[in-house]
Order: C-alpha cells, then sequence, then structure tokens
C-alpha cells in the first residue's frame, strides 16, 4: 500500500515543483497538496494521510499552529516542517508539535529517507493507542531536582553553559530533545551530535532558555496514580547502566570507536519508555507491576500483555520520531531481546543489553518481580560469552556517588 502524504506550502511554485518531483515515487506515494493551514485540515478531514509536510510561516495560519491542530485532531498523522527559516522564533513554536525537520532546499532522495523511515518505525509499535499517545508527545517529564535546578538556573542572566550542560545532560527528557532539535535540518549539520552537552553548546543558551521558558520544552514529572514507579530509581537505574555499557563497549574488539563516546547517553535513554507510559498510562503500567509480580515474569513481558508493547518500543519510537540517529533507535528498541534485532552484531546493542541486565539486577527496584538476564545464546553467537563475569565485576565496581540520586 501506498504511503499518503499532504504537502502544505503558500508558494505554488514550491508545490509545482514538488509534484513535478515526486512523479518517480508516485508507486510509492500518494501525495496531495494544500496551499495553507485551513485547506490542509479541510483535506483531512476528508481522508486518512500518513505524513504531513508543511511550510513555517504561512499566512493565516502558519506552520506551528496546523500542526498543534493536526496533533490534536490527528495523532497518527507524522508531523514533519519543511522550512527555509531557521531563527529562533521558528525553531522555539515549532518544537513541541514537530517529530522532524527538513531544511529547504531539501533534495527529494533526503525527503524519501526521512518519510519512508519515520513510517517504518510504526512497525515497532502495532498498538494504534501507544501510537497516538506518543505522536502527541512534545516533550518527556525530566526528574524533579534536576528540572528544579534548572529552572533556578536561569533565573540569572549569566548562567554559565557548563552548568545548564551538566544539569541537562544528567536528565533523559531534557537529553532527548536538545538532541531532537541539535539533528533537525533547521540547522544544517552534515553530520550529527550525539552528545547532549555538544548539543547545549552548538544550540546556545538563547535557545535552551527559550525552551525552558517560553516553550515549556522540558517539564517536571508529576507523581501520579503509578505508585509503583520512581522516576529517582529510573534515573539511577540508567545512569549506572550508562555507564556500566560505556566500560564494556570498550573491551569488545568489535566495536566502533565512534560508539564508545556515546554509551552513556544511549544508556540514560534506553529506559525512557518506563517513564512515557508511568507518566501517560499510570493505571495501567500498575496494572502491568501486578502482573509481574503474580507471575514472577520480568517486567516487559508483563507489558507486553497489557500495552501490546514494551516499553523498549515505545521509547524507540518516540527517539525514532525525532530523528536520533539510527544506531542509538535500534539499541533501545531492542535492548531486551537483542537476538530479534535486524542487526544484533552491534557493539552498542551487545553493551546496553549486557549493562541493564546486570545492573537492573543488582539495584532493582521491583524486588518482588523478577529481572531480565543476559541472553547467552545471543552473547555466544557474537563471540562474548566469555566476557560476562568479567562484566559483572565492572558492575559491583560502579562507584555509588556517581549514580546518586540529589
Amino acid at each position: 500500500m501506498s504511503l499518503r502524504i499532504l504537502f502544505v506550502d503558500d508558494e505554488p511554485r514550491l508545490l509545482e515543483g514538488l509534484q513535478r518531483s515526486l512523479r518517480p515515487l508516485r508507486k510509492e506515494w500518494n501525495a496531495a497538496f494544500a496551499s495553507g493551514g485551513e485547506e490542509a485540515l479541510q483535506i483531512l478531514a476528508r481522508e486518512p494521510f500518513d505524513v504531513i509536510v508543511t511550510d513555517m510561516r504561512m499566512p493565516g495560519m502558519d506552520g506551528a499552529a496546523l500542526l498543534r491542530e493536526v496533533t490534536l485532531r490527528h495523532p497518527n498523522v507524522l508531523r514533519m516542517v519543511l522550512s527555509g527559516q531557521s531563527d529562533l522564533e521558528s525553531v522555539v513554536r515549532s518544537a513541541g508539535v514537530t517529530h522532524q525537520y527538513l531544511a529547504k532546499p531539501c533534495a527529494i532522495e533526503t525527503l524519501k529517507d526521512a518519510v519512508n523511515r519515520a513510517v517504518a518505525l510504526r512497525d515497532l509499535l502495532a498498538s494504534r493507542s501507544l501510537q497516538q499517545l506518543v505522536s502527541r508527545l512534545g516533550s518527556i517529564p525530566s526528574v524533579p531536582p534536576l528540572y528544579v535546578e534548572l529552572m533556578n538556573c536561569f533565573k540569572d542572566q549569566d548562567a554559565p553553559i557548563e552548568k545548564v550542560s551538566a544539569i541537562i545532560r544528567k536528565d533523559m527528557g531534557m537529553t532527548a530533545k536538545v538532541l531532537q532539535l541539535v539533528n533537525s535540518a533547521l540547522y544544517g549539520r552534515s553530520t550529527r551530535i550525539t552528545s547532549a552537552a555538544d548539543a547545549v553548546v552548538y544550540l546556545g543558551l538563547d535557545t535552551i532558555r527559550a525552551l525552558v521558558l517560553t516553550l515549556h520544552a522540558f517539564s517536571k514529572f508529576q507523581p501520579g496514580a503509578a505508585v509503583n514507579f520512581s522516576i529517582q530509581a529510573l534515573w539511577q537505574h540508567s545512569l549506572a547502566t550508562g555507564l556500566l555499557a560505556e566500560r564494556i563497549i570498550r573491551s569488545i574488539p568489535s566495536s566502533a570507536a565512534a560508539e564508545h563516546n556515546q554509551m552513556r547517553m544511549v544508556g540514560l535513554l534506553h529506559d525512557v519508555g518506563r517513564l512515557v507510559l508511568a507518566a501517560n498510562l499510570p493505571e495501567n503500567y500498575e496494572q502491568a507491576h501486578r502482573l509481574s509480580a503474580e507471575r514472577h515474569i520480568v517486567p516487559w513481558k508483563a507489558e507486553q500483555e497489557v500495552f501490546g508493547a514494551t516499553h523498549a518500543e515505545v521509547g524507540a519510537y518516540l527517539l525514532g520520531l525525532w530523528g536520533l540517529p539510527e544506531t542509538i533507535v535500534e539499541a533501545v528498541a531492542y535492548h531486551h531481546a537483542p537476538a530479534a534485532c535486524p542487526h544484533p552484531a552491534s557493539g552498542m546493542l551487545t553493551a546496553l543489553h549486557v549493562a541493564d541486565a546486570l545492573e537492573y539486577g543488582t539495584h532493582a527496584d521491583s524486588p518482588e518481580s523478577p529481572h531480565p538476564e543476559p541472553d547467552l545464546d545471543y552473547l555466544a553467537h557474537a563471540g562474548v560469552a566469555g566476557r560476562l563475569a568479567d562484566w559483572r565485576d565492572l558492575c559491583r565496581e560502579i562507584p555509588a556517588e556517581e549514580v546518586a540520586c540529589e
């Protein structure tokens, strides 16, 4: 079945050019075109679409306002911006409603790759209700102490960028958001940034301040009905997993050097799906927690029964929609089931899988439920099963003060 894509722009020549350029894709894409936001909403009301690609600056209803309406009315539609505007106002206005940003002029192959990759991610998340939930998210809740610390930091107009960076790179929600923005085509980078610290420096304090104070792209986690969920415990586990994964990957000969410097960040993000589920579907999260304890099954298998998906798939879907690198999305998606990964030999995936299982067993926040164990068959196939004992020793050596909650 061909993808249905709606392009929106107030420049007739640009739409005509798109129509001509997309003719070779007519067997893959069924494209429609609208000259403004109101017309686009009328078309969406008449027929379903997979993706909307819109310009930012248009008379009447601009791109940000259009995408806000699409988020509310058609949450399953993937939302992209194709714009020549990269000023701070445009970034801030669209940051909460856009999955990905593409810059004009945009090569058709670039557009094709971005659209097809975003649509392919839906295969990870078969549940339509979860697709809608994740698609609506503009931000991920932050750890309360870090959120408060960042807000206090911005009371000082001369806040040092090093201090802001140190706060953001410890928080999964803030890290994911700044990586989404800095890797968007609005900034015209030819290479991806995979470090939160580098992202903060590249974006600059004015952008970060606007995201926090104007858009509220970073939000404080509010404890709700998920009484068995602790964001502090999740934070501590994620930090420790990243530290351990970094040590593990350095001992895997086949791993790429570029992956070594990304592992702390990947560890921080790997369980972001748990936060999404607990914050947005707390009653179901509690049901999964009870099921895990009653039937003595690992939590992610209980999630599969309750939600129709695991937190790994939820997190990967969100990070993928936001345009984070495929290697990171893949590691997050399969960190509990690495043998199911299309590219199972990845050093990043192996390190994350082992680190998550070993660290979870050491510091599990749900002691009544079984914790995951490393997949020995997978490790044997990857040729690293003999390193497991050494990696268990590394886990015990993680300094407690490095992962202590503030």
